[in-house]
């Protein structure tokens, strides 16, 4: 399976009560380091008030000033970093939300963090899943997933794969007819329009959230 599409995962959660940061750190860092992960610890001052604030430049974010957070942040195989970080109250956060409560979502109160997986296959997608189960039944009041897989709801691994494999394989005959329709040139604009249409309609169709 080629690494040509990634999944994602969109989470969010509140501690049953902060002081279980430490040993929900203590854990994390565990399994990380038995798995090889690579991870961070965060031990900010949760005394002192927010006043951080991200800035963007042509070499990415930089976040500047006060992040009162506790926690983990780690990377399970290609995956983007997850953050396990919470503010005083309990909630987790990443420096995103923190400057920008709504960064990848619309709840500023229970901000959701995004974390891309599958870039090495499924097995990513799969550990981080098991992990957050885990994790939440453990050490969080609430903690709610957004798995645009299904994987978080149903809990099986060969469909999971299997759906992985069929939307790659789906991925990549819609990228060859995107290629094949950019070098015809004998469609007129008005119907080149009305066949990418139907190829995006149809991609869209097939592989919505959640199915």
């Amino acid at each position: 399976m080629e690494n040509t599409f990634t999944t994602k995962l969109r989470y969010r959660g509140r501690l049953r009560t902060p002081a279980e940061v430490h040993a929900l750190i203590h854990e994390t860092e565990d399994i990380c380091r038995t798995n090889g992960w690579k991870y961070h610890l965060w031990d900010k001052d949760w005394a002192k008030p927010a006043s951080l604030h991200m800035e963007a430049s042509d070499k990415g974010l930089n976040f500047k000033g006060h992040a009162p957070l506790k926690g983990i942040n780690f990377s399970v195989g290609q995956s983007e970093s997850v953050w396990l970080t919470f503010t005083p109250d309990g909630i987790l956060h990443s420096l995103m939300t923190l400057a920008e409560p709504d960064f990848t979502g619309d709840d500023v109160d229970m901000p959701w963090e995004r974390v891309k997986t599958c870039y090495d296959g499924p097995a990513t997608h799969l550990a981080l899943c098991k992990l957050f189960r885990y994790l939440a039944d453990k050490y969080f009041d609430v903690f709610e997933v957004m798995d645009e897989s299904g994987y978080w709801a149903h809990g099986d691994d060969a469909r999971f794969t299997n759906w992985l494999e069929d939307i790659v394989r789906s991925f990549q005959q819609f990228q060859a007819e995107l290629d094949a329709l950019a070098e015809d040139d004998s469609l007129s604009p008005s119907e080149h329009r009305k066949r990418m249409r139907q190829l995006l309609d149809g991609y869209g169709d097939k592989f919505r959230v959640g199915e």
